[in-house]
Formats: C-alpha cells, sequence, structure tokens
C-alpha cells in the first residue's frame, strides 16, 4: 500500500522535500518519523522514504544515523499491543488521556526516537 501512495505522489513529495533536506538534514528524520505514522510501519515508512532521500542527496550516513526515527506509530493508540497493553493493565497506570495524543506510550516513545537519532547520527558518522 506505502508502494502505491509514494509511488503515485513521488514527484510532488520530492518537490517538497527537496528544499527542507537539502537546507537541514536532521529534517529527513523529521519526514521519516511522521511517513511511519502514516503508514504505521517501520519497514514500510523506511522502504519508501529511503529511497527518496538517497535521490534528493541526503548523506547515506545520515540516512543510517537517523534509522531510529522510523518509529512513529506510537504517536497515536492505534497499535494492537498497545491497546493490549492499555485493556489488560489492571493498575490504571497504562490509559489514553484526555486527548487522542495523551497516552502512556507517548513520553517514553519520544524518548527512545529522540536518544536514538542523538546518538545513531553521531555513531553512524564514526562507524561508517
Amino acid at each position: 500500500m506505502s508502494e502505491t501512495f509514494f509511488g503515485a505522489h513521488l514527484v510532488a513529495l520530492e518537490g517538497v522535500l527537496a528544499g527542507v533536506v537539502a537546507e537541514a538534514p536532521w529534517m529527513y528524520a523529521l519526514v521519516l518519523f511522521v511517513v511511519s505514522k502514516l503508514v504505521n510501519s517501520q519497514a514500510a515508512a523506511i522502504t519508501a522514504i529511503v529511497p527518496v532521500g538517497l535521490q534528493l542527496g541526503v548523506d547515506p550516513v545520515a540516512i543510517v544515523g537517523f534509522i531510529g526515527a522510523g518509529y512513529g506509530y506510537f504517536i497515536l493508540p492505534t497499535y494492537p499491543s498497545d491497546l493490549a497493553a492499555i485493556g489488560f493493565d489492571r493498575s490504571g497506570t497504562t490509559h489514553i488521556g484526555r486527548f487522542v495524543i495523551n497516552h502512556s506510550f507517548l513520553v517514553p516513545g519520544l524518548i527512545c526516537v529522540g536518544v536514538s537519532c542523538l546518538v545513531g547520527y553521531p555513531l553512524a558518522h564514526l562507524v561508517l
């Protein structure tokens, strides 16, 4: 499904992202993060966005360093394991708040994605 969607809109997507990514390579991580939520899959987001990043001239080392940004599907609590954790928690500490984007997985997820990008980017430059 993501191949069909991105294949149909690839020219428009490249046009929008080209200027942004050229001026701020870290925006590639943000794009990957948002797309992973839209397609609800890390693998589908990476499969769709990595070729676009390479076509736009994003440094391959940066692409490897920001691979952790592909974990964005926790933003909305729609993933089955998240919903199961909320449903099975008898203590009430795992919950969805008053607003949809206000749940127990939001802060830990943002911390993990942030740390993986902050560590992965310099590490990728060091190793590769």
